[in-house]
């Protein structure tokens, strides 16, 4: 029995011992990873707020002068650094030239090297770091590399002392002290430390075993090294310190009351040993069970033990407050994880809550049979004003407009921003009826986009922004977060693309089509690479069939033997500007065709005509263009045509304008192709230097039933005659509407009723077939003056 009860004593002295170590243990822990995080996210704040004013120092152009000429830099570089250390981004700057030299340095001369500005100048590119001076200061640093015309001049460093206020934060967020230390001694202390306080060996040996004696006290100790851009090893460190003395007391308390305990029921054992049993052992076993808890993380757990037992209530006492101090560290760690979820602007949910969020959504969806949109939303042309107001502006603004979307919607949606400018609505318990959930999203929608618009202002101007929505409503089938996102991206995207300002809901046919034309758009550089397109001919002739010339209209071969229809490609290549590419080798191989009929009979007087886009014709390097291939092939200008559509009417500019009259110059004859179909206007057709109008194939091909078609066609060749223009009828498919062309003055058509466009091998062989061609007068174009 004594063995027996002497052994109970012994395990709750052992278990008593063993909880608080385990969770001593776990506090180390998260003091050093807390610590650290904590450090981390210090040093990221800075360099984040630094990097924010980089753009500024870059476009000081009076600073980068005065760093070229190297006089006069603290006249520019003095009210930079007051502003910047005003504004709390840095409290030191320091100018070097091209060698890494100090030309100015705002604490004074003091010539030390700066390794994060040798790594700027080495690479161009910001290097951020930390910067230590020993015995004195240690830096969060960043170097941004200074240009001038291409050439690096120098680096310009921001430097944020870390001695003070980073301290302070990590101090009150332990309960404790920090020191900031190197090889000389203390840097700076957020309280005082015995002069013990080194980097000696012995010290931070202790210090790894996680205690110390310090100041004649016991005190636990992380040291967090801290490691200059471009050095081998730590130079310096963060020293954090707590005091343990009470908690080292009151575990030697325990254990004493613990020991007496079991003494006493050694003493009392003949008198006793039932009553103890009853009264003590039971509380005993419950105190080892919650002990364990709490070594295990459950600070939370509450001791509940008969008061009476004295021991028991001392360590119900003791443990409660270990648990709350814990409990503080604790709450310090789960703030972080929040962090992590958060974004750091508008402390909106991130991205990555965002897809736990949408996840939910979609097993709920599932289950409940009600349906939930996905909103995201872009803001139009928000990089014009980062440019133009700068960066600060720009994260004003998005705060603004996440509060006010945040208003705007219910309470069971969110909002959440992914970056940049574009922000996602996720909106939960919509109708089970997917036609009123559609018409539900579109509200909330159309009420985002007039939180939008309203003014913002930002340093007393007053902005007015504009978005596109896209919208998708799910369930749909088989949804996940990443799927639903790239759907309300697809329909954002057809917003932007119908004019902006605008919301659109998710089409699987729009996906297919959007695929499509990016698959298009691939494909087509990639075959302009290769000069995959060509030319085909189709024959102008007068009236007898005779040849007058031809019209390239441009064709893409597959390797299959089938052709991708312009009516296809050509949307693709104006939006995306490889119209320009395609003129231009529309342009080179009509002028190689007309070289290579130089000297051949039937075909060496035939001139070809080329469409250019409106686009095109607006470049200032049109003609160097139009000479260059003129010169490179050889063909003669006489011989090329330049159809221009009537659109060009609605812009024609100065440059335009000056294209055209410099290519008339040229030689080179031009066509106003599509007459009367929509920008029609006799003013412009008298300050436009044309040779021909063409007539669209929409009034030719009722010509015959259509009493305004008709006599819309009777009017164009009218005008045409009055004003020396020659006249091409196009998509002439019989006769009668030939007669009616004849009747009125043309003399010059183009359809099927005479031939299909055609590969040049093969026109080349109609000429050579045919019943002739006219004489070289009727090829030719009359001017303004005939």
């Amino acid at each position: 029995m004594f063995a027996g009860l002497l052994v109970l004593a012994g395990t709750l002295a052992m278990g008593t011992h063993l909880a608080v170590n385990q969770a001593e243990q776990r506090l180390d822990r998260l003091g050093v990873e807390g610590q650290s995080a904590a450090w981390r996210q210090t040093l990221a704040n800075e360099w984040q707020r630094m990097r924010a004013e980089a753009t500024a120092v870059t476009r000081n152009e009076a600073l980068i002068g005065a760093m070229r000429a190297d006089a006069g830099i603290s006249t520019y570089a003095d009210p930079l650094y007051n502003r910047l250390r005003a504004g709390g981004i840095a409290d030191r700057i320091v100018v070097l030239d091209a060698q890494g030299t100090v030309r100015y340095d705002s604490d004074g001369t003091r010539g030390e090297r700066v390794p994060l500005a040798d790594a700027a100048l080495a690479d161009g590119r910001f290097h951020e770091g930390l910067h230590h001076v020993p015995g004195e200061r240690i830096y969060a640093g960043l170097a941004i590399p200074v240009y001038r015309g291409g050439n690096p001049i120098g680096s310009v460093v921001q430097l944020r002392d870390l001695s003070t206020s980073a301290l302070e934060s990590m101090a009150e967020a332990i309960g404790g002290r920090a020191a900031l230390l190197d090889s000389r001694g203390p840097l700076a202390l957020t309280a005082p430390f015995s002069m013990s306080l080194s980097l000696s060996g012995r010290l931070q040996e202790q210090a790894a075993a996680g205690r110390v004696e310090l100041d004649g006290r016991h005190s636990q100790v992380v040291y967090l090294p801290l490691t200059p851009y471009a050095a081998e090893r730590p130079t310096a460190n963060v020293v954090l310190s707590r005091d343990l003395t009470e908690s080292v007391a009151t575990q030697n308390l325990i254990n004493a009351l613990t020991y007496a305990a079991a003494f006493l029921v050694l003493v009392l054992i003949a008198g006793g040993l039932y009553l103890w049993l009853g009264r003590t052992l039971r509380p005993m076993q419950q105190a080892m069970k919650t002990l364990d808890r709490i070594g295990h993380g459950e600070f939370h757990t509450d001791l509940r033990v008969d008061s009476r037992v004295t021991e028991i209530a001392r360590l119900q006492q003791v443990t409660q407050t270990m648990a709350q101090r814990l409990g503080r560290i604790l709450e310090v760690e789960e703030e972080n994880a929040r962090l992590a979820f958060r974004d750091a602007l508008t402390d909106l949910p991130n991205r990555r809550l965002l897809l736990e969020h949408l996840e939910h959504a979609i097993h709920t969806v599932n289950r409940t049979r009600r349906h939930a949109a996905l909103l995201l939303i872009d803001l139009d042309n928000f990089k014009t004003l980062n440019d133009t107001c700068g960066h600060s502006a720009g994260d004003r603004l998005l705060q603004a407009l996440a509060q006010r979307f945040t208003a705007r919607l219910r309470d069971q949606d969110i909002v959440a921003r992914l970056g940049g400018d574009e922000f996602v609505a996720l909106l939960e318990e919509l109708s089970p009826d997917r036609s009123q959930a559609g018409v539900d999203a579109q509200r909330i929608a159309g009420e985002l986009l007039k939180a939008m618009r309203e003014p913002v202002r930002i340093d007393d101007i007053e902005h007015v922004m504009s978005g596109s929505i896209g919208i998708t409503l799910f369930p749909r089938g088989y949804d996940t977060p990443e799927e639903l996102l790239k759907q309300a991206d697809f329909a954002m995207y057809q917003a932007k693309h119908q004019g902006r300002n605008a919301v659109r809901f998710y089409d699987p046919a729009m996906q297919r089509t959007l695929l499509r034309e990016a698959e298009l758009e691939r494909n087509l550089r990639q075959a302009l690479g290769r000069e995959e397109l060509v030319i085909h001919l189709q024959p102008q002739v007068d009236p007898e069939g005779r040849i007058l010339g031809a019209e390239a209209l441009m064709r893409w071969p597959q390797l299959d033997g089938t052709w991708i229809s312009p009516g296809e490609f050509i949307p693709v290549a104006e939006h995306t500007g490889q119209i320009l590419e395609i003129g231009r080798l529309a342009l080179l191989q009509a002028c190689q065709t007309l070289r290579a009929w130089q000297g051949r009979p039937g075909l060496e007087d035939l001139p070809i005509s080329v469409n250019l886009s409106p686009h095109h014709l607006r470049q200032a390097r049109l003609m160097d263009e139009v000479t260059g291939i003129l010169e490179e092939t050889g063909a003669a200008a006489q011989r090329l045509h330049i159809e221009v559509t009537e659109s060009v009417m609605a812009d024609a500019s100065p440059q335009l304008i000056a294209n055209l009259e410099a290519l008339r110059a040229r030689g080179v004859a031009l066509a106003l192709d599509d007459f009367g179909t929509g920008y029609s206007s006799l003013g412009y057709l008298k300050r436009l230097p044309l040779d021909v109008l063409k007539i669209d194939r929409s009034f030719v091909q009722d010509i015959e039933h259509d009493a305004d078609d008709a006599n819309i066609v009777a009017t164009i060749a009218a005008i045409a005659h009055n004003m020396g223009l020659s006249l091409i009828a196009e998509g002439v498919e019989n006769e009668a509407q030939r007669d009616f062309l004849v009747r009125h003055g043309c003399q010059r058509f183009q359809g099927y009723l005479y031939h299909h466009a055609m590969p040049v091998a093969d026109f080349e062989a109609l000429v050579a077939d045919g019943p002739g061609r006219a004489n070289q007068a009727d090829c030719e174009p009359r001017g303004p003056t005939e």
